[in-house]
């Protein structure tokens, strides 16, 4: 019986480690989503004279991506604004 009791113990550490990563994966796909849904946003409301919105948006972003990512979508949209201001 001591077997048994071990096996199931074991399983249910087991069991619980995958519902923890199930759950983190699924928290980081809606962070995705978020992510991705604001970045569209942005890029529509660059057209707009109210940029309080685009800050808005980029704090949100900046607290829901990773500082390196952030970084990189900064430098990737100042290097598109800048060929849109000399083409």
């Amino acid at each position: 019986m001591r077997g048994y009791k071990t096996t199931r113990g074991a399983a249910g550490v087991i069991a619980a480690r995958y519902e923890n990563i199930l759950r983190s994966q699924s928290e980081d796909y809606q962070d995705e989503m978020v992510i991705m849904s604001l970045i569209d946003h942005y890029s529509l409301c660059l057209d707009s004279d109210d940029d309080t919105i685009l800050v808005a948006i980029e704090r949100v972003l900046e607290d829901y991506m990773p500082p390196s990512h952030f970084r990189y979508w900064r430098l990737a949209l100042k290097g598109k604004e800048n060929f849109e201001e000399y083409s």
